[in-house]
């Protein structure tokens, strides 16, 4: 099949797996199944459209990347009301290229021009573009430079998470990320590079994370959350199988000690740190040290 209506088909296809990743919380699946869904979108320029078409085609695309900036910037906005829209777009795509009229109850952001940026780019330009975070290719970025003389910052050397079942896990890695006493993320969310090194029920990592916050502008309130996430081949996704944070005071505290043990909670991750469920009743934590440079 090709043209216009194997291209509809290619499209349907791509967004409903990745509203199926999306509503499992496999953001990472998630994110690449919305990718592959804009590159192939941004094809239908080579047709020449109707303009119910063309304007179908720009809010699908707006709200594809608006659901993109939700999952990159952990969104406290209800996710179901984000996929209810992608779910929109899905059921009204059946309708284009057949010269019926599109009447889609699409709801956008105030101000939003659907028809900026009509080129679709890669992941990263993409996310950039709705003020998103960068998704670097191994999810670590460099440290704070050029900072004003006095700020703090703080770089985090994840040496190990303890696990009864350690030797399981598939490319496991470490998702970190600053978060708000509300929920709401206040920085770029950073992975360490999988790891295959196991020791004595214990996952080893040995990777430094630069928090991309200087630590002036972390608050009370403020945690620094850290999940564990493996990959599950029967079932080909991404998941997350436990977490742990940091509170603003035991980052502080952490000036005064070589190495932090932190307790490991059961998933899902509850940015808000409400009815939380240790992971395990044996002694075993995520072991990290944080290092204070001043600028």
């Amino acid at each position: 099949m090709s043209g216009k209506q194997g291209i509809k088909q290619i499209l349907l296809k791509q967004l409903r797996a990745a509203i199926e990743h999306d509503q499992w919380g496999q953001s990472l699946e998630a994110t690449e199944g919305y990718q592959d869904f804009l590159k192939t979108l941004g094809k239908t320029k080579q047709f020449e459209l109707k303009n119910t078409d063309r304007e179908f085609i720009a809010k699908s695309r707006a709200v594809i990347k608006t659901r993109v900036q939700g999952i990159m910037n952990a969104s406290l906005e209800p996710v179901g009301n984000q996929i209810l829209q992608v779910k929109k777009v899905e059921e009204a795509m059946k309708g284009l290229f057949t010269g019926a009229k599109l009447n889609v109850d699409i709801k956008l952001r105030d101000g939003m021009n659907i028809y900026i940026d009509t080129e679709e780019k890669n992941l990263t330009e993409i996310v950039d573009s709705l003020g998103g975070t960068k998704l670097e290719k191994d999810g670590l970025l460099p440290p704070l430079m050029g900072l004003k003389r006095g700020l703090k910052t703080i770089s985090i050397q994840i040496q190990s998470i303890g696990l009864k079942d350690a030797l399981t896990y598939i490319d496991p890695f470490i998702t970190i990320s600053l978060v708000s006493q509300d929920g709401k993320s206040r920085g770029p969310r950073q992975n360490t590079k999988k790891t295959h090194q196991v020791r004595d029920r214990h996952v080893l990592f040995d990777q430094t994370v630069h928090i991309q916050t200087p630590l002036n502008n972390i608050h009370t309130g403020d945690s620094i959350f850290f999940e564990f996430k493996h990959y599950k081949p029967k079932k080909k996704y991404i998941s997350t199988r436990c977490f742990a944070f940091m509170e603003y005071d035991e980052i502080i505290a952490a000036q005064k000690k070589k190495s932090i043990q932190l307790e490991i909670y059961k998933k899902p991750t509850n940015f808000l740190k409400k009815n939380l469920n240790l992971f395990s009743v044996k002694k075993l934590y995520l072991n990290l040290s944080v290092i204070f440079h001043k600028h």
